[in-house]
């Protein structure tokens, strides 16, 4: 073991410790089981790496150690075991329609939050929230949905809910913007789905949609340098300013064709330059600029990196290769019959279901390129993206509600 997973399997041993012997604090389920996962560490770390994999030591302590130990603790014991450190919860009588709802685990943003663990019960009026909220880092992004999916599993085995068909509840690491983890879920489960729920912060909209995104990696090579002394030619920041030039050149090209009238445009955006070494008063000898190629249906992830490669043509020291990709999603408006169960459950709720599509890129390609309808739903996300993540109580409440309900109408007799 390496001294940094050490130290890693030490916190987590001590978080462990903590939250085991950590009395509830409201003796509401759904609320106390997002408190407790709150406070287990789940965060991809700081830095230029931004991927994390699905058998990280903090994401398999997350799954093993906490997750799936709180589904046994409902009741619920048909777990399947599914490759990349993923589970399945299976309900029902494996005959009629099959629902699978789709909880994530890695933690990607709220990085500068302070006391990121802490599971607290506060109210923001700062922020002009008058309602309590439960802070910690990832609560919106997929610690409610977790809970809520607990929540669902200990209201089926406690109410013994009769389903009429097969719910799956499932837990996804998807944490390298591919839809390797999807897919493994997909080819392990023993049924197919009629419709996936990802749960996701959407604002309790269904998103039936969003753009695929292909990260295209430009490498520049150099020579290091002493600042005082340049080469008159090829210095690598240098080269890195005309390739962000033509980037933005292709960027306008990109965005002026044919727009989807629900997804929006295409687009090529540089995000993330890093330079090889950092030394005093020393020109780098390398740089890598990591492009955003954000994609709608039919257009071909390879294709799109090809383009960039043509533009960047003639620049000394340049090479183009694509990254990872995640597929566009849309549900056409033919298709969202399958949606019915979902819509009336969250008009019930709710007062109204809202469709729309999601400004990013998540994982619904993965299973619409099966041709699984997939669509998005949560509570919604009000906090910094860099600093306090939380969330509404009232909201986990309505999205535990919806989700119940759902579950009752999609899976009914």
């Amino acid at each position: 073991m390496t001294a940094s997973a050490s130290m890693t399997a030490s916190a987590n041993a001590s978080t462990t410790a903590s939250t085991s012997m950590t009395a509830p604090l409201t003796g509401e389920y759904v609320v106390d089981a997002l408190a407790a996962l709150a406070r287990v560490p789940s965060a991809v770390p700081l830095g230029a790496r931004t991927l994390i994999a699905p058998d990280h030591p903090t994401l398999v302590h997350y799954v093993q150690d906490h997750l799936r130990p709180r589904f046994l603790e409902t009741g619920a014991t048909d777990i399947i075991d599914l490759p990349a450190n993923q589970f399945a919860v299976r309900f029902g009588d494996g005959h009629g329609p099959v629902l699978a709802l789709m909880a994530y685990t890695p933690t990607q943003h709220h990085n500068l939050m302070p006391d990121p663990w802490s599971g607290r019960i506060r109210t923001p009026i700062e922020r002009g929230v008058d309602e309590p909220c439960l802070f910690g880092q990832g609560v919106s992004q997929n610690k409610a949905h977790q809970a809520c999916l607990l929540d669902l599993a200990r209201w089926i085995v406690a109410e013994r809910v009769p389903l009429h068909g097969t719910l799956l509840l499932c837990v996804n690491n998807e944490g390298r913007s591919s839809h390797d983890c999807s897919r493994a879920i997909l080819d392990a489960l023993p049924y197919r789905p009629d419709l996936v729920v990802q749960l996701f912060c959407t604002a309790f909209e269904v998103s039936v949609g969003n753009r695929g995104r292909v990260d295209v990696i430009v490498d520049v090579t150099g020579q290091a340098t002493h600042s005082s002394n340049p080469p008159d030619e090829g210095r690598v920041i240098d080269v890195v300013a005309d390739v962000v030039v033509r980037l933005r050149e292709l960027d306008a090209t990109v965005r002026d064709r044919a727009e989807h009238p629900e997804l929006g445009r295409e687009q090529v955006v540089p995000y993330l330059v890093s330079y090889e070494p950092l030394a005093p008063h020393t020109l780098p000898a390398s740089a890598r600029i990591t492009v955003d190629r954000r994609l709608l249906p039919g257009t071909d992830p390879a294709e799109a990196a090809r383009e960039i490669a043509a533009a960047l043509e003639g620049i000394e020291g340049c090479e183009v290769r694509p990254g990872v990709t995640m597929l566009p999603a849309y549900l056409p408006p033919e298709r969202r019959e399958v949606l019915g169960a979902l819509d009336a459950a969250v008009t019930a709720r709710l007062g109204e279901a809202r469709h729309g599509v999601y400004g990013g890129s998540f994982d619904a390609g993965g299973p619409s390129e099966r041709g699984i309808p997939t669509v998005m739903f949560g509570v919604p996300a009000e906090g910094d993206l860099l600093g306090d993540d939380f969330v509404r109580l009232s909201a986990v409440r309505d999205e535990a509600a919806v989700l119940r309900d759902t579950v009752s109408r999609f899976l009914r007799k």
